[in-house]
């Protein structure tokens, strides 16, 4: 499991500029909101004796644009998909013996309910594809593709919609 990092947005750019067409898609977090990223996404720099990280708006995995830091508040963004992934449960054998997840080689699960969507992402000709699923779905994605996030003690995966599998 990758350990998040959280942090303030202090600044923010105006957004990409496609070098082909010109198309500038617009910054899609803003200075003041709370953003939650991989730990090794980013790079440290010192700007006024303070440490700051600097990442792109691709490594923000979550965010929330109030104080609230709760499921209601949050937001994927582009392509991102938030997902709750079922947690797998111990087995048991059939005398009562419980085995450890770690003594079965069971992996996490990448099958889940799809709770938050992302508007999407820009096509060279600035058109914004929209995604293809919706809250509520059940999908699988590829293994090893989810960023694991936790939002108030919850566990949930963030994937991209390139990365999802099917829709069921």
């Amino acid at each position: 499991k990758i350990s998040k990092s959280e942090g303030l947005i202090v600044s923010a750019g105006p957004g990409r500029t496609n070098l082909e067409t010109g198309f500038q898609s617009p910054m899609p977090i803003s200075a003041g909101e709370k953003v939650m990223f991989g730990k090794y996404d980013g790079t440290e720099v010192t700007y006024n004796g303070e440490k700051h990280t600097l990442i792109r708006d691709d490594d923000v995995l979550v965010k929330f644009p109030s104080d609230e830091s709760d499921l209601d508040a949050a937001e994927v963004l582009w392509d991102a998909v938030l997902v709750r992934v079922p947690q797998i449960e111990e087995e048991k054998s059939a005398s009562g013996i419980l085995f450890a997840k770690t003594s079965t080689k069971q992996k996490k699960s990448s099958v889940g309910e799809v709770v938050k969507v992302g508007p999407g992402r820009y096509a060279f000709n600035g058109e914004l594809m929209e995604m293809d699923v919706s809250p509520g779905d059940m999908i699988k994605y590829r293994d090893f593709a989810a960023q694991e996030v936790e939002i108030r003690d919850e566990e949930f995966a963030v994937v991209r919609m390139t990365d999802i599998l099917a829709k069921f």
